[in-house]
C-alpha cells in the first residue's frame, strides 16, 4: 500500500516549482490571458480591459493595505494569479486562477500556503484567511483541504456563473492565525483525500446487498464526513475520523419499510486501499442498533457521466 495514495497524486520529484511575485503593470496582457482561459461556471472572469488594468497596476491599485495581487509563478514561467482582499481587516479573502494546463499538479496547495505564511507574517492584525469553492469545483475544494483550510460553511445558491444564470451553492474554507502558528497549513498529507470523492459497491462479502449503494465524501483535515443512498435506504449520513487509512465512524440512515420509514444509527470501521487499477476502494465492516451487520467493499467511481 502506498503511503500517500491521493487520486492523481504525483511523485514530489515531479512537482512543479512554485513561487509568488507581485503584480506589475507589464503583467496585464498575460493576466488578460488567464482570466479569460479560466473563466467558467465554476468561476467568474474579470473580464478586465489591458489598458485599464494595466493603468490600475501601475497605480498600486493592487499592492494596498487593503489588496494584493500576486503572480504565481510556475517553474520560471507565470502560469496564474491570485487576488487578496480585505487585508486591512481581521478577514481576507482571496481568489486564484491557475492555467489550465497546470491543474492537478498541487499548484493550488502551494499557492494556498505560501500566501498564509506572507499574509500572516507581513498583517499582524490578520486573524483569518478565506476562500470559497463552487459546489462542483471538487480540485479547488481539495487544494484548500490539502493546505489545511478548514471547511466552515455551504452558502446556499450564492453563486451566479452569469446574471441570468442558476444559482449554486459554494463552500466557505478558512485558515486562522492559530492554524498557521501550530503549521496546520504545512502539515503535509494526513492519509487519504476523499474530497468531493464518489463510490459506489462493486461487491459485497458479507451482508446485504447494496442495491446501488454509493457514497460522496467529504474530508476535512482528519475528520469525513459522507452522505449515501441506495434502493431501500434513505438521507444516510456517517461522520468518523481518519487515521492513516482507517475510518471509524458512527452513522444514521432511513430505510423504507412497508410500515414507513425506519431510522436506524449504528457504527463501522473502514479501511482504505488501492486496487490494482488504480482506484481507491473502501473495506467496510459496520454495525447497526437492530443487530444488522456485514461487510462489504466501495470502489471509487471514476467518472460520475
Amino acid at each position: 500500500m502506498r503511503a500517500n495514495p491521493t487520486k492523481g497524486a504525483t511523485l514530489a520529484a515531479d512537482r512543479p516549482e512554485v513561487h509568488l511575485r507581485m503584480l506589475v503593470s507589464d503583467d496585464a496582457d498575460w493576466l488578460v490571458e488567464v482570466d479569460r482561459a479560466t473563466a467558467s461556471g465554476l468561476a467568474r472572469g474579470y473580464t478586465w480591459d489591458v489598458d485599464k488594468l494595466a493603468a490600475e497596476l501601475d497605480e498600486g491599485v493592487w499592492a494596498s493595505d487593503d489588496d494584493f495581487g500576486w503572480a504565481i509563478v510556475v517553474d520560471g514561467e507565470p502560469a496564474g494569479f491570485t487576488l487578496v482582499t480585505g487585508l486591512s481587516g481581521e478577514d481576507a479573502r482571496m481568489s486564484i486562477r491557475i492555467a489550465p494546463r497546470l491543474r492537478g499538479r498541487g499548484v493550488g496547495r502551494e499557492v494556498l500556503r505560501q500566501l498564509a505564511d506572507h499574509h500572516f507574517q507581513a498583517n499582524p492584525h490578520l486573524l483569518r484567511l478565506t476562500g470559497r469553492a463552487h459546489e462542483h469545483n471538487v480540485p479547488m475544494q481539495r487544494a484548500f483541504n490539502a493546505a489545511g483550510f478548514r471547511m466552515e460553511a455551504r452558502y446556499r445558491e450564492s453563486y451566479r456563473a452569469t446574471p441570468d444564470g442558476p444559482a449554486a451553492s459554494e463552500w466557505g474554507y478558512a485558515l486562522t492565525r492559530r492554524d498557521w502558528e501550530a503549521g496546520r497549513h504545512r502539515l503535509g498529507d494526513l492519509g487519504y483525500d476523499l474530497h468531493g470523492l464518489w463510490f459506489e459497491v462493486d461487491q459485497t462479502i458479507d451482508g446485504p446487498q447494496g442495491h446501488g449503494l454509493r457514497f460522496k465524501f467529504l474530508q476535512e483535515g482528519r475528520r469525513a464526513i459522507a452522505r449515501y443512498d441506495a434502493h431501500r435506504l434513505t438521507d444516510g449520513e456517517l461522520a468518523g475520523i481518519v487515521v492513516g487509512d482507517v475510518i471509524r465512524y458512527r452513522f444514521v440512515h432511513t430505510e423504507e419499510r412497508r410500515s414507513g420509514g425506519l431510522e436506524v444509527m449504528g457504527r463501522g470501521r473502514a479501511r482504505l486501499q488501492r486496487r490494482g487499477d488504480g482506484r481507491l476502494e473502501v473495506v467496510d465492516e459496520w454495525s447497526d442498533d437492530t443487530g444488522s451487520h456485514g461487510r462489504r467493499v466501495l470502489v471509487e467511481r471514476r467518472d460520475e457521466s
